[in-house]
C-alpha cells in the first residue's frame, strides 16, 4: 500500500468509514505486534497492548491533524503503551526501573541466528531502536525521530554509529574464520 493510500484511509477513518479502519488495521497490526514483541519479548502481552492502542486511537483519531504522521503516531503510541506496562509491572513486583530497563532492549536475537542478527543484538538499546525501526519496520528517519521523540540529527548519528559497530563486528567475525 502506498503512503498516499494510507493517508487517504486515515482521512476516511476520520470521516467515520469503518472499512478504512479495517484496512489500516490489517496493514499495521502485524507490524505493530512485531514491534511490541521486540520491546517486550512476550508476544501475548504485546498483542494485548497493541489492541489497547487501537482502542485508544479509535477514540482519538479526530485529534490527528496530519494524516501523514499516522504511522509514527501509531508506533509512538505502542511504545508508550509498552513503557507504561513495564512501569506498572515493575511497581507490582517492587522492581526498580533503571535507565537501561526504561529504554528497553528492543531485540534479543534468536539462538542460532546468523551473524547480522547477533551483531544487532549486541548494540546498545538506543542504536537497536533506530536500526529496528528504520530497517525492520521501514520507517523513514523523520518517522523514527517522531517515534523516539529525538532530533533527526541524533537519529542519524545513532544509525551511523550502529552501522559502524555492526560492520566492525561482522568484519571481526570473518577475520576469525
Amino acid at each position: 500500500m502506498t503512503k498516499a493510500q494510507l493517508d487517504l484511509l486515515v482521512l476516511a477513518w476520520q470521516d467515520g468509514r469503518s472499512e478504512a479502519f479495517v484496512l489500516l488495521y490489517q496493514f499495521y497490526q502485524p507490524k505493530l505486534k512485531l514491534f511490541a514483541g521486540y520491546l517486550l519479548g512476550n508476544p501475548a502481552v504485546a498483542e494485548d497492548l497493541v489492541q489497547n492502542v487501537w482502542l485508544k486511537l479509535s477514540q482519538r483519531i479526530q485529534r490527528l491533524d496530519d494524516p501523514r504522521v499516522f504511522g509514527s503516531w501509531l508506533y509512538k503510541a505502542v511504545r508508550w503503551q509498552v513503557l507504561d506496562w513495564q512501569k506498572s509491572a515493575s511497581q507490582r513486583h517492587d522492581v526498580a526501573l533503571d535507565d537501561n530497563t526504561a529504554s528497553m532492549l528492543f531485540y534479543t536475537p534468536p539462538q542460532g541466528e546468523d551473524e547480522l542478527y547477533q551483531a544487532i543484538g549486541t548494540l546498545a538499546s538506543a542504536e537497536q531502536q533506530v536500526v529496528l525501526l528504520h530497517y525492520f519496520h521501514q520507517c523513514e528517519l523523520t518517522e523514527v525521530a517522531l517515534i523516539l521523540n529525538l532530533p533527526l540529527g541524533t537519529v542519524k548519528s545513532r544509525l551511523y554509529r550502529a552501522r559502524q559497530q555492526i560492520k566492525q563486528q561482522l568484519d571481526g567475525e570473518t577475520d576469525e574464520k
